[in-house]
């Protein structure tokens, strides 16, 4: 490139030189190839000059008979592609024109001619090195001072040399300073090298452009190296599919078919880009979750920051908190159906927790028993018992309004017994939907259909009148069922985990007995009864379904499963494996059923609840944030992190669920951190009550945690500059006033306060100074009492600042603007100025003894070298030559 413009500039009288330097200057046309050997019609690479001209290029060739002509190996040709020709495509396929143009191309490449001197290395010197060094080998030059053979010439001319040399050192000297000497060792020329007289200030200025060049070239070299570590850290090339993709453009035939996947996963990054990776920006979404990030109202906002704020300040005193009952009463005052929905979730999470009895801080209450590889069987008995709980109060209390409504009912359900109360449910609601015939299928007594009695008595959690019920009319039970009534009273004893297992023998023959040769659909069939004797003895689990005429909805579909769940008791044990149920088998069986059949009515959408009570706290996030709202899901997140309910994600990732050994674990902090981008910068306060939650797993304790949680503090820190509010402020006098962070420091592992300032204030100095903001980096130093450092800086920046500006150029400018009030005011102040702030810091560390003790002496003596000239340089430009 270099040669082809030089040769532009030797031929530049030839008109059609200068179009194509033109062209090539203002952009229209394009270097494409150089060639030292070219044919009589052209390149031969590109075919005849014909078929090149018509693709849209036209070549120019320079006279071999120039002076400038490059010797043997010809002149060299130029090629450029005009604009108004066709672009080439992006991509190329490999078809028969391109195969021969690269064939041609290689065959060109092997017939290039070998420099013999091509080991030697090119000349990298200035041109004052070039000077001395001609210099020297000048003065190292011998002359024998032999000219014999010039002699006789002159001599056959007439010329005697000898009376022409005695007359010319006859003459008088005459500059003697320039004088060459024509004998001898008087050829040797000498030039000083040493500036003298008027030349002192060019030589300054050729040493000054000479320090300038060479620090631009050792910062671009160590650039180029920090470029190739980069790449090779970061990159993966897998040259293996390069390799074959250049051979089928050559034509050469591959074993392997390259599909475009292939060749995009040929380049990949080792490891996410800087910018991709950090905790604070927006978390990849699907399409799902794209209007689940839409901001929630100002209102929500602030009463969810409040509660968060809350948390952490009784976390600060060990105190108790009810996050979840808290949590549930924000959402008393929306009557969307998302807001119930979290409502409901918040409801089934704070009775698991009992939070209404909690008197001491139940921070991690699960940790130990969840965040293992299989729950403990303890915590999983709570969470089913709780999930049936809640299921069973929710439909008394559906079956009560309906009761308490109607204000005409019938004397026979009087007075307000629950007993009446199912009655009154099953006249006015099962009667009514499915007709006479569902209670004629039932045994009644005296009128009460039993078995349908007992069977939304239990539906209803109210076990110690289902047992009083039938011990009472214990005549009416047949021969078949007389021993129901001990069974009823053991599955109540049990806590409706089950019967033990001589009894469980004896249901299973008994419902073998009635049920085995009877089909659902014949007239003696009892769905009751079935259904009764299928939940109590946990019978025939092959089956895991109650009759179609019960007509169940999702709540009865599901605390039907949880009853039947048969791992906790003491038949639990089954030698049939396929009699054996377990809460993973009903978790897996929801999960694969999924939300459309737990959401079949939009205005009851119950999924996410069903997610909540069956433990599967991992999905019911994941759902909420892609289905209901991030707000939601993110405070989810955080309440059921604060006991321990939660699995955290390990490996570094930018998704928010993430599969590891068949357990689903949540981004807390990649979760927090984009929560936190649309208010970090305006609620700096608020974002670092959120990620201070972070490190909130097992105590504070797990140190994964706790580093994601200090790295997204720093980058809040950098990105919002709030110091004072976060890190402290500081005093006229240097003293300290701690910010929030540091009063809260023991919320994030930090405790001791040397650890906070190492890990959150001195990282964040450190990064500022690396990425250029020094006022910013000598503050933050300040703040982690590293005035040593402080001083270090100053120091270095005053040199840099001395060192770069120019003598005839002020370091302060004066220059003042005017407020809107209508004062003066100086735009240059210790926030924008170092001089000013090194001066400024110079009057607070002199008055402060414990800061000067932290100074070392040789800091403090450089110091107060460089103010001095700081006054010098200012006097000097204003040509003040009196002040002193």
């Amino acid at each position: 490139m270099d040669y082809f413009w030089t040769k532009l500039k030797k031929k530049r009288k030839n008109p059609k030189n200068r179009v194509l330097r033109d062209a090539l200057t203002s952009g229209r046309a394009e270097l494409v190839w150089v060639n030292y050997n070219p044919g009589p019609t052209g390149p031969a690479i590109f075919g005849s000059t014909h078929e090149f001209c018509h693709s849209g290029y036209s070549w120019h060739k320079w006279c071999s008979n120039s002076s400038h002509s490059s010797g043997k190996y010809g002149s060299p040709l130029a090629f450029t592609k005009t604009a108004n020709a066709a672009l080439l495509p992006a991509q190329v396929t490999p078809d028969a024109s391109l195969n021969r143009i690269l064939k041609d191309l290689l065959d060109s490449a092997h017939n290039l001619p070998k420099l013999s001197h091509g080991n030697i290395a090119p000349i990298n010197l200035t041109l004052n090195e070039l000077r001395k060094e001609t210099q020297e080998l000048l003065r190292n030059e011998k002359f024998n001072g032999n000219y014999t053979k010039a002699h006789y010439l002159l001599s056959k001319s007439g010329v005697n040399a000898s009376e022409i040399e005695s007359d010319l050192e006859a003459l008088p000297a005459k500059g003697e300073e320039s004088a060459v000497a024509t004998t001898g060792e008087k050829h040797t020329r000498t030039t000083n090298l040493a500036p003298e007289g008027d030349d002192i200030e060019n030589y300054f200025i050729a040493k000054k452009d000479e320090t300038i060049l060479n620090a631009i070239e050792q910062s671009l070299a160590s650039a180029l190296r920090d470029f190739d570590k980069f790449i090779s850290l970061s990159v993966s090339i897998d040259w293996k599919v390069r390799k074959d993709v250049l051979k089928k453009q050559l034509g050469i035939p591959v074993s392997t078919k390259i599909s475009k996947e292939d060749l995009a996963k040929s380049f990949t990054w080792k490891k996410a880009l800087p910018e991709a990776n950090r905790l604070l920006a927006p978390m990849a979404s699907s399409k799902a979750s794209t209007h689940s990030t839409k901001q929630v109202s100002r209102d929500k906002f602030e009463s969810n920051a409040r509660v968060v704020y809350t948390l952490n300040e009784h976390r600060l005193e060990n105190r108790a908190f009810s996050v979840f009952s808290n949590f549930e009463e924000l959402c008393k005052t929306s009557v969307d159906s998302k807001s119930k929905q979290m409502g409901e979730i918040w409801r089934v999470l704070a009775e698991l927790c009992d939070e209404k009895s909690a008197k001491i801080s139940q921070e991690q209450l699960f940790s130990e028993q969840y965040q293992k590889p299989r729950v403990e069987k303890l915590l999983k008995k709570r969470i089913v018992q709780n999930a049936k709980s809640v299921l069973e109060q929710q439909f008394f209390n559906y079956m009560d309004e309906i009761y308490t409504k109607d204000e005409k009912k019938p004397q026979a359900y009087l007075p307000a017994t629950n007993i009446n109360k199912v009655l009154y449910f099953i006249h006015k609601v099962i009667t009514k939907n499915n007709g006479s015939t569902l209670m004629e299928k039932t045994l009644n007594y005296n009128g009460v259909p039993i078995w349908a009695l007992v069977y939304y008595l239990l539906r209803s959690g109210l076990y110690p009148e289902a047992v009083e019920l039938t011990l009472a009319n214990a005549e009416a039970f047949n021969k078949f069922d007389k021993n129901f009534p001990i069974y009823m009273s053991h599955f109540a004893q049990s806590g409706c985990i089950g019967l033990p297992s001589e009894l469980h023998e004896r249901i299973s023959a008994d419902f073998q007995q009635t049920f085995q040769f009877i089909s659902e659909d014949a007239p003696e069939f009892d769905p009751y009864k079935y259904a009764v004797y299928k939940i109590i003895g946990k019978c025939d689990l092959v089956r895991r379904n109650l009759p179609r005429a019960l007509n169940l909805s999702i709540e009865d579909w599901l605390w039907f499963h949880l009853l039947i769940l048969n791992e906790f008791g003491a038949s639990s044990a089954s030698d049939l494996l396929y009699e054996n149920y377990t809460l993973e088998n009903l978790q897996r069986k929801v999960v694969l059923l999924g939300p459309q059949q737990f959401n079949a009515s939009s205005n009851h959408p119950v999924y996410a609840k069903t997610l909540v009570m069956l433990g599967l706290y991992e999905l019911a996030v994941q759902y909420v944030y892609e289905n209901i709202y991030e707000c939601d899901a993110v405070h989810l997140a955080i309440a059921l992190n604060y006991y321990g309910l939660l699995n955290l994600a390990r490996i570094s990732s930018n998704e928010l669920l993430v599969i590891e050994n068949d357990t689903p674990q949540i981004n807390m902090s990649r979760l927090v951190g984009s929560y936190t981008r649309t208010f970090k910068i305006s609620d700096p306060k608020v974002a670092a009550q959120y990620l201070i939650l972070i490190c909130l797993s097992r105590g504070g304790k797990n140190n994964d945690e706790s580093a994601k949680c200090h790295e997204a503090l720093r980058e809040l820190i950098l990105v919002s500059r709030e110091f004072g509010l976060l890190l402290g402020e500081l005093s006229p006098e240097g003293d300290k006033i701690p910010g929030i962070l540091e009063r809260q420091r023991s919320l994030i592992n930090l405790p001791d306060i040397s650890s906070f300032y190492h890990q959150i204030t001195e990282r964040s100095a450190q990064r500022c100074e690396e990425e250029g903001r020094f006022f910013d980096a000598i503050r933050l130093y300040q703040l982690c009492q590293d005035y040593d450092t402080v001083v270090a800086l100053l120091n270095k920046f005053l040199s840099e600042l001395l060192s770069m500006t120019e003598l005839s150029k002020p370091l302060l400018t004066g220059n003042t603007f005017r407020t809107p009030e209508g004062t003066l005011q100086p735009t240059e102040t210790s926030e924008n100025n170092l001089i000013l702030l090194s001066r400024r810091l110079t009057g607070v560390f002199d008055r402060n003894s414990f800061i000067l003790g932290k100074i070392s002496p040789k800091e403090r003596e450089i110091l107060s070298y460089l103010l001095p000239i700081v006054d010098i340089r200012e006097l000097f430009v204003r040509k003040d030559w009196q002040e002193r």
